[in-house]
């Protein structure tokens, strides 16, 4: 087994087991969703100090990009997700299946509104860079040594949905609404693609700060869309909007299927991740 497979399962096997032991121990308490969104980092945490030599430790968490900001995609990073997850919220309105909350349009309403983004915002930037560490910053590398990069965003993808059926099929507390045998796969499918997008970000800053936002952006999205509509049916509009909505499938899809065909950053092999840990660790 080569080292980037060898590596890379281990820490599958650490963060799913995490992932199945939260939403088993804990199936109906709110605090499992946050739980699990750091139980990609916590994996990473206990093969640093397991697995991983004294002498590559420096140089693996160096790999991850904590120390460049990568802010020339910070507006294309948030702006993209937030209009490809609110668009579904539009869909939902369109089909009838929501019905807009009223707006205070007056200068305190605004303020207000844009504070409540700002800040949530923030706060899912820095709880989901705990997730992006482990997924984009530590798996898709080592994935994208065994495929081509293409493929590296799909499966990295792929596994990051699969993350979250634990929560979906055993706790009570995460995308509640709606049969489990739509949700479940519905969630899978739009996370893998939303993955595309993600590595894409990843692949041209090499830092997991704008990844994080990119995936800030979605969860707050989800967040003001939902608060800013009422459900004829919450079914019905998970079944529309939402982590699970055919909707957002379709717009993430969509802008996936385009990243996939022309992105020029990856008509070429990354580095492997032993000549990176080399530079990594000189240019420390």
């Amino acid at each position: 087994m080569s080292r980037p497979l060898r590596e890379a399962t281990t820490y599958l096997v650490l963060a799913f087991s995490l992932a199945i032991g939260i939403a088993i121990a804990l199936p109906h308490a709110g605090i499992n969703v946050l739980l699990s969104a750091f139980a990609p980092i916590a994996a990473l945490v206990i093969m640093t100090f397991t697995v991983i030599p004294r002498g590559r430790r420096r140089a693996l968490w160096g790999e991850f990009g904590l120390n460049r900001s990568g802010k020339r995609l910070w507006p294309f990073a948030v702006l993209v997700p937030m209009l490809l997850a609110g668009s579904a919220y539009g869909a939902a309105l369109a089909l009838d299946v929501a019905d807009l909350r009223p707006i205070d349009l007056t200068s305190t309403g605004v303020a207000s509104w844009s504070l409540n983004l700002v800040v949530t915002l923030a706060f899912m930037t820095v709880l989901f860079l705990a997730e992006e560490i482990g997924w984009r910053g530590y798996l898709l590398p080592r994935i994208q040594q065994l495929t081509s990069r293409r493929r590296a965003a799909l499966v990295t993808g792929f596994i990051h949905g699969c993350f979250h059926l634990p929560l979906i099929l055993v706790a009570t507390t995460y995308d509640q609404h709606g049969s489990r045998w739509l949700v479940a796969p519905a969630v899978v499918a739009t996370i893998t693609m939303g993955g595309v997008f993600y590595a894409y970000v990843w692949d041209r800053t090499h830092s997991v700060w704008p990844v994080a936002m990119a995936h800030g952006a979605v969860n707050t999205a989800f967040t003001i869309g939902a608060a800013a509509v009422v459900a004829t049916s919450e079914a019905d509009l998970a079944y529309v909007a939402g982590e699970s909505g055919v909707a957002t499938f379709a717009a993430v899809a969509l802008v996936g299927a385009i990243f996939l065909a022309r992105a020029r950053v990856w008509r070429t092999r990354p580095a492997t991740v032993d000549v990176r840990e080399r530079e990594l660790a000189r240019a420390a």
